[in-house]
């Protein structure tokens, strides 16, 4: 199965890649990067359906790290199809007073149903909990994208798969994968550090992009 997974996804990526025009190019980067943010989303689903079904003792520890994965990678795949979108002409900029306020709130939100499921994981875990968390990380992903520039996507999308390394890199956690934790580590700290010299290239903050409108 895995290697069939790999051969079908081989074949998917190298058509793709091969028919796209170069000035495309940032738009298939932005959906790679998405599906690399679902495929992480979908590793700490996995898990956890793992741990409701299993008979072992859940440690905190453990579980933030499948709720990290989850709320990351989200955001990234969410986020990357909006971009994704935007860049295409598909997607339009949108933004409302007090946008960025809700988003805060969303962002709020998440990260206390997070430390409430990790503080309380030996009274059991919720599963509807997780799933709002889920559900959260998604609509915070497309509203943190949608206010933002079409001309800061190339910055955004850059930040994104430096979130998209993060997550990865909770899955290695995850399997106690060294090649998979050190793969997310290295795509994480390089989109980040692109993410900054890209910004400083357009002299302006990461701030400024991100919440300039």
């Amino acid at each position: 199965w895995i290697f069939g997974g790999l051969a079908i996804g081989a074949v998917i990526g190298t058509v793709i890649a091969r028919k796209v025009q170069m000035t495309a190019m940032p738009e298939m980067v932005s959906l790679f990067n998405g599906m690399g943010g679902a495929c992480a989303a979908l590793i700490s689903i996995v898990e956890f359906d793992h741990l409701l079904h299993e008979p072992v003792v859940i440690e905190g520890g453990y579980l933030l790290i499948i709720l990290l994965g989850l709320i990351i990678g989200s955001v990234s795949f969410a986020g990357s199809m909006i971009a994704w979108g935007k860049l295409n002409g598909r997607v339009r900029d949108f933004s409302f007073r007090g946008q960025h306020i809700v988003n805060l709130l969303f962002l709020a939100l998440i990260l206390i149903l997070t430390v409430y499921m990790v503080l309380t994981v030996d009274m059991g875990i919720p599963e509807y909990l997780f799933y709002t968390v889920l559900a959260l990380s998604l609509i915070y992903g497309i509203q943190f994208v949608l206010p933002i520039g079409g001309a800061d996507m190339p910055v955004v999308i850059s930040l994104l798969n430096s979130f998209t390394g993060v997550a990865a890199a909770c899955g290695g956690f995850l399997y106690d994968n060294k090649v998979m934790l050190t793969g997310g580590i290295l795509v994480g700290a390089a989109g980040t550090l692109l993410t900054i010299l890209m910004c400083k290239a357009m002299n302006r903050s990461l701030k400024n992009v991100l919440i300039g409108s």
